[in-house]
């Protein structure tokens, strides 16, 4: 057991692992996560364990995957029905305040922490009934937000996201300023920003940090480049990409996106000061990772929703007692590691509920233990067709869909995935080995059948299809106390009403 401490978690919204300078990136600039990383300790390969907000974020708080809840997508949400970190540590006596982005399903159930400020919420307590419809016999409507939402990259001091996560660090601030010298139990505070998801709109003076034309491109962004996986092709589709991935504007997604990333990191970095300043850091840690990643013109894609790397891995780095500086840990970890490795983190105990837990506390790979473990991943939500899955051990990764073709990749040799091996020898070997690994976790025809069943349950209980459709869809989750962007599908904003 490690010596118990406070904890500040910091986590980022749409943040791909590789967009950060203690990963290695070219130009996107985060001294303050690069601070936190040397430090302490960065996690070389870590996974979010759905593709999407929700069911990443659920994961997180109850430390199961998607099949193991139900919370499958973004309109079947956390609930607090489900025990979680935040649960399990206030029910033994500890402070846990989280500050912003939750996204579960409204206020007014008891998610387990002892105060919630300013929390954003899935919209009018439905969330994205869009998606719900990829377990239609009809299936999804082509949605014109997607597109519109990455056209929007630009210039702007004053977008509700940026003004959002200003407020979230002026309250974060203001509660360790507050409640900093508790000494009864160590606490936690969970500060959860909105950043770096779309729309990539920042002040001029950060976009002139990435002037477009000096920006890395992305592998097989162009049209001749890209991958037609049939599931890749439906994703692109649905979401109106196709002919979006021009190299002007892959060169401005990038440098907006980076904007956005340092402009998060800005905001950590000014609760780090008071952090240090409150003389916090002897006896606080810190932990920063992200709920999922961006393709930003990978494959020719933009925002998530499919379990290439680029929408799965996260930054995941940690500092504090108990954790020497500079160091590395190559271990392949998971999203639902952060339950056990929190309550060891601040001295909480596990329960006996606590026993599906399917990951593990991290503080022996910290200390330098580290273990042969795998990486996995699942998403069941808009723009799917059907459930798609990831595997990785060791340098090989399986992409599983349901009903089409596997993939498998080499991440050594080939860390964009860009070239497809399940037709090789070694290919053939490795995808048999990781799809029988699978299947020992899970059933994925089964699990991609229960979650359309409960798409469709909650299809009824939304009124049906006709009614999930006339709510339109909306451009992204507004900020607390503002109306979503709404759009329909009736082809008057470009989109068609085809599935």
């Amino acid at each position: 057991m490690t010596q118990p401490t406070n904890l500040i978690l910091f986590m980022a919204d749409n943040h791909f692992r590789d967009y950060a300078g203690c990963y290695g990136h070219a130009v996107a600039q985060t001294p303050t996560i690069d601070r936190i990383a040397a430090s302490g300790v960065r996690f070389s390969k870590a996974y979010a364990a759905s593709a999407v907000c929700c069911p990443a974020r659920a994961a997180i708080a109850t430390g199961r995957f998607p099949h193991q809840t139900g919370y499958w997508d973004n309109s079947l949400v956390y609930d607090g029905k489900i025990p979680s970190w935040h649960g399990r540590l206030r029910e033994q006596g500890h402070t846990v305040t989280s500050i912003g982005k939750l996204h579960y399903l409204e206020e007014g159930p008891d998610y387990g922490f002892t105060e919630s400020q300013i929390p954003m919420h899935i919209v009018e307590s439905r969330g994205a009934l869009f998606g719900l419809l990829r377990a239609t016999p009809e299936g999804e409507r082509v949605r014109p937000s997607p597109r519109l939402q990455y056209s929007r990259t630009g210039i702007g001091d004053d977008t509700d996201y940026v003004v959002y996560d200003r407020e979230i660090t002026e309250k974060s601030i203001a509660w360790l300023n507050e409640h900093s010298a508790r000494t009864d139990k160590p606490w936690v505070l969970f500060v959860s920003y909105t950043a770096p998801h779309p729309p990539f709109v920042v002040p001029q003076r950060l976009m002139d940090l990435y002037p477009p034309e000096a920006m890395p491109l992305p592998p097989q962004f162009r049209a001749d480049e890209q991958p037609h996986h049939p599931a890749v092709d439906h994703i692109r589709r649905l979401h109106d990409f196709e002919g979006l991935a021009t190299e002007d504007f892959v060169r401005r997604t990038v440098a907006g996106y980076c904007a956005l990333i340092t402009h998060m990191d800005e905001q950590i970095g000014a609760v780090m000061r008071v952090a240090e300043d409150l003389g916090l850091l002897e006896n606080t840690r810190v932990l920063y990772t992200s709920d999922h990643g961006e393709a930003a013109g990978h494959h020719g894609l933009f925002a998530k929703s499919i379990v290439y790397d680029h929408s799965i891995s996260v930054p995941f780095v940690m500092a504090g007692s108990g954790i020497e500086p500079g160091g590395v840990v190559d271990q392949i970890v998971n999203h639902v590691d952060l339950f056990p490795t929190i309550v060891e983190t601040v001295g909480g105990q596990l329960a006996a509920d606590d026993d599906d837990l399917m990951g593990v506390s991290l503080w022996p790979a910290i200390s330098g233990a580290e273990s042969d473990r795998i990486g996995f991943s699942e998403y069941h939500g808009h723009g799917s067709k059907s459930g798609m899955y990831a595997l990785r051990r060791g340098r090989y990764k399986l992409l599983y869909f349901v009903d089409m073709p596997l993939q498998v990749f080499d991440l050594e040799s080939d860390p964009g995935e860009t070239n497809d091996i399940s037709a090789t020898e070694e290919g053939r070997r490795q995808a048999e080995a990781l799809e029988a690994e699978l299947r020992t976790i899970l059933d994925p025809e089964a699990v991609d059948r229960r979650a359309k069943e409960d798409q469709r349950m909650q299809i009824e209980r939304m009124g049906g299809v006709e009614a999930c459709l006339s709510k339109g869809n909306y451009l992204n989750n507004p900020v607390p106390g503002k109306e979503p962007e709404l759009f329909g599908f009736d082809g008057k904003d470009g989109s068609q009403d085809r599935a």
